[in-house]
C-alpha cells in the first residue's frame, strides 16, 4: 500500500503542475500570436508584451527580425521556440505514464501477499479448518482485495490524465506552433518588404 500512495502523490503532483503549465498556454496567448501575425502583415510587427511562454517566443522572434534575420530562418528558429517549449511541457509525463502502467502490478503483488498470508493461516489451523473462524485467512483476503482494488484505483485515473495531458499539449503545441511560425513569416515578410 505504501507504493500506490506515492504513486497516488506523484500522480497528483505531476496532474497538477502540467495543468498549471497547460493554463499558461492559454488559448488567450494563441490567439495573441495569430493577432500579431495580422498585425505584422499590416506593418505593426512589434509582438504583445507579456511573460507568458508564447510571448517570450514572440519577443525572440520579433528581436531576430530586426537583427535581419531572413523569413525562413525566423520560421525555423519559431519551430526550434517551440520544440523547446513542448520539450519542456513533456518533462514528467513518463513517470504518469509509468504510475499508470504499473500501479495495476504493485496492487496485484498485494494481492499475491495478502492470500500467501491467508493460506499460512489455513495452514496453522490444517487443511480441514472452519475457514470462517480464522481471522487470519480473513485478514489475508481482505488484504489483497484492498491492494488490488488500490492499485487500479491508483492507475485508472493516471492513464485518463496521461492521455488527456498528452493529447492537450501535443494540440496546443500545434497551435502554438502555427501561431509562431504565422508570425515568423509576417515578420520576415513585413522587413523584406520594407527593404
Amino acid at each position: 500500500m505504501y507504493p500506490l500512495a506515492v504513486y497516488s502523490i506523484l500522480g497528483l503532483a505531476i496532474l497538477i503542475e502540467k495543468l498549471l503549465f497547460i493554463r499558461r498556454i492559454s488559448e488567450d496567448g494563441i490567439e495573441s500570436a495569430r493577432a500579431a501575425a495580422g498585425k505584422a502583415l499590416k506593418g505593426e510587427p512589434k509582438p504583445p508584451a507579456g511573460g507568458g511562454p508564447i510571448d517570450i517566443i514572440l519577443n525572440r522572434l520579433y528581436d531576430f527580425s530586426r537583427n535581419g534575420m531572413s523569413t525562413d530562418a525566423l520560421i525555423r528558429t519559431a519551430d526550434r521556440e517551440v520544440a523547446r517549449l513542448e520539450d519542456s511541457a513533456m518533462r514528467g509525463m513518463i513517470w504518469l505514464a509509468i504510475i499508470g502502467n504499473t500501479a495495476p502490478f504493485v496492487g496485484l503483488f498485494g494481492t499475491v501477499v495478502g492470500i500467501i498470508r491467508a493460506f499460512i493461516g489455513l495452514s496453522r489451523q490444517g487443511l480441514l479448518a472452519d475457514p470462517t473462524g480464522n481471522p487470519d485467512l480473513i485478514r489475508g483476503i481482505a488484504e489483497a482485495l484492498v491492494a488490488t482494488a488500490t492499485g487500479l484505483l491508483v492507475a485508472v485515473p493516471a492513464v485518463i490524465f496521461y492521455n488527456f495531458l498528452l493529447r492537450e499539449i501535443r494540440s496546443r503545441m500545434m497551435r502554438v506552433e502555427l501561431a509562431c511560425a504565422d508570425y515568423a513569416e509576417a515578420l520576415g515578410n513585413n522587413a523584406e518588404n520594407g527593404r
